[in-house]
């Protein structure tokens, strides 16, 4: 499956997906791989009532899991035990969902493309929520890793969260971006999350009126830029602040 693995539309009550590998073992030829990773998506949901997916993984798309809006409507479920690897464009992107939301718990995720395979993408996200979106998206104890740019990208009018979920890396290209941006007025919560690598871990958007960042561990001094959200309930965090040594 070179360009959709699997495709989901019109499925009323109850729809189930379980134990789909996408691995291109047929062939890693570089230009077979080039042109997946820049066109591929492993699995795309739109209209689907109570989705069910377990244990499901792909290798070298440019998207894994990607959730849309077909003229029949769009997606709400639950996603256990899912995987991406080496997702060129991002892991899991949603342009749509029902109001009940895309529910995704043990979840393992990388964006990034291995360099003999092709040249590594600016926009590299793990997480990236369109502006079209107006439906829930939740990541329960769930890990992101590889050299990404971002972990998650927000846009869009409905609530995203991250709870008991590890941040292992983002920032490839050096330039400060941080692990979770969130550019529309989507309310964010992120609980009981480590973030593991030094720098920039959130940035809030200053037409957001809503945010809920408790209870997380960051690598080095916790650097969150707000710019002023109405109602930001930042707190009980644990980092590493900067010792200064007294002789």
């Amino acid at each position: 499956p070179l360009n959709t693995g699997v495709y989901v539309d019109e499925t009323y009550d109850i729809g189930r997906v379980q134990n789909v590998h996408f691995n291109p073992w047929f062939s890693d030829h570089p230009a077979l791989m080039a042109w997946q990773l820049l066109h591929g998506n492993a699995f795309v949901f739109a209209r689907s009532d109570w989705e069910y997916v377990l244990n499901c993984f792909a290798f070298g798309y440019a998207v894994g899991y990607r959730f849309v809006e077909s003229s029949k409507g769009a997606c709400n479920g639950n996603f256990l035990g899912i995987g991406a690897d080496m997702m060129a464009n991002a892991s899991v992107v949603v342009e749509a969902a029902q109001r009940e939301g895309i529910l995704i718990t043990n979840g393992e995720f990388t964006s990034f493309i291995t360099p003999s395979w092709g040249k590594q993408y600016a926009d590299s996200t793990q997480v990236v929520i369109k502006a079209s979106n107006t439906g829930a998206v939740r990541f329960v104890n769930s890990a992101f890793w590889g050299p990404s740019y971002s972990i998650a990208d927000i846009s869009g009018t409905a609530t995203v969260g991250f709870s008991d979920c590890t941040f292992s890396a983002w920032d490839h290209g050096k330039t400060g971006r941080a692990a979770i941006i969130v550019r529309g007025v989507s309310p964010l919560i992120v609980r009981g999350c480590e973030f593991q690598q030094v720098g920039h871990h959130i940035e809030l958007s200053a037409t957001m009126d809503r945010a809920v960042i408790t209870g997380n561990v960051f690598s080095g001094v916790m650097n969150i830029t707000n710019p002023g959200v109405r109602s930001a309930q930042i707190g009980l965090n644990a980092d590493q602040p900067v010792q200064v040594q007294v002789n």
